[in-house]
């Protein structure tokens, strides 16, 4: 159930901050930032996927931190949101998680193909696609949330649930 708490224009906009950077990393740093260092650059798909998720987690840690200074600095409606958009990073890091694990069992996988036939870039391809689709639905799924999130900050609103597992 959604509750509305009391907040200033400032407030929600403030509370709004958050959710507007989650946005900004699941779209521009995983959707823009990996396809430009793969067009541009020219880099393989995993090299430019790991660059985004070092990028994202840096992202991650500062929204870590200025949670814990929202707490103590902000109004409760800012603090709140800060706290949603850093429990909305656990999707994105269980796919991270399952990324980086899919992807290192090339190291332990061995084919017997051919040399004509490169069956270890096969083998590759096929684990990196195999991580690549969970991690991008999960960014999907998150710039959905992120932008329903920053819908309600605008309005003033959070989860009931949220406000009671994070008391004043």
């Amino acid at each position: 159930m959604i509750i509305t708490l009391e907040a200033s224009a400032e407030e929600r906009r403030s509370a709004k901050a958050p959710h507007e950077l989650f946005t900004v990393n699941t779209v521009i740093v995983h959707l823009f930032f990996s396809l430009a260092m793969i067009k541009l650059f020219n880099m393989g798909m995993n090299l430019a996927i790991g660059s985004s998720i070092a990028l994202s987690f840096f992202i991650i840690v500062y929204t870590f931190f200025r949670t814990k200074k929202s707490k103590q600095d902000d109004p409760y409606l800012v603090y709140l949101h800060w706290q949603l958009s850093l429990n909305r990073y656990k999707l994105l890091i269980g796919a991270y998680v399952f990324y980086f694990l899919v992807n290192s069992l090339s190291l332990v996988i061995t084919t017997d193909a051919p040399a004509s036939m490169d069956g270890s870039n096969i083998m590759d391809s096929i684990l990196s696609l195999l991580g690549v689709v969970p991690l991008f639905f999960a960014v999907l799924i998150s710039v959905v949330l992120g932008s329903g999130s920053m819908f309600n900050a605008g309005r003033g609103e959070v989860d009931e649930k949220l406000s009671q597992k994070y008391p004043q």
